[in-house]
């Protein structure tokens, strides 16, 4: 990484700690001038009136932001790879991957759930075995 791409990195990473988003769920690195975001987007502070009203805020934060870094000097493009928000022909829009990832997290929760209920049912199992065989 060359003195550049430092400096920028380290801008970079002050404008996401400052800013209005969940930074922990976004990796970011830079290489020649441009600047790679990957991970998922999520304002932290996102109104919760209605699913219209966090999309127009989540926008209105990613316009913000993306300003923010294309305005710091050296900075030659931004690529976004994000997992919930997509840019197309100039406009934010929003994924449905999100909401896939959730599902398939809740069947994985489950599974675990019920893969513990039976290793414990196994457990008690064996502990009758070895109680009435005493």
């Amino acid at each position: 990484m060359n003195k550049n791409d430092f400096v920028i990195q380290s801008e970079v990473r002050r404008m996401l700690i400052r800013a209005d988003v969940d930074y922990t769920k976004i990796d970011f690195g830079t290489v020649r001038g441009v600047v790679y975001l990957r991970g998922i987007f999520r304002p932290i502070h996102a109104p919760t009136t209605g699913e219209n009203a966090m999309r127009a805020y989540t926008v209105k934060t990613l316009l913000a932001f993306e300003k923010k870094i294309r305005s710091i000097s050296g900075v030659s493009d931004v690529i976004f790879q994000f997992a919930n928000w997509k840019k197309e022909k100039g406009h934010w829009i929003p994924t449905r991957t999100m909401k896939k990832e959730e599902q398939k997290q809740k069947p994985d929760e489950e599974q675990r759930q019920n893969e513990e209920q039976r290793q414990n049912e196994e457990e008690e199992k064996d502990e009758e075995k070895t109680a009435s065989g005493l």
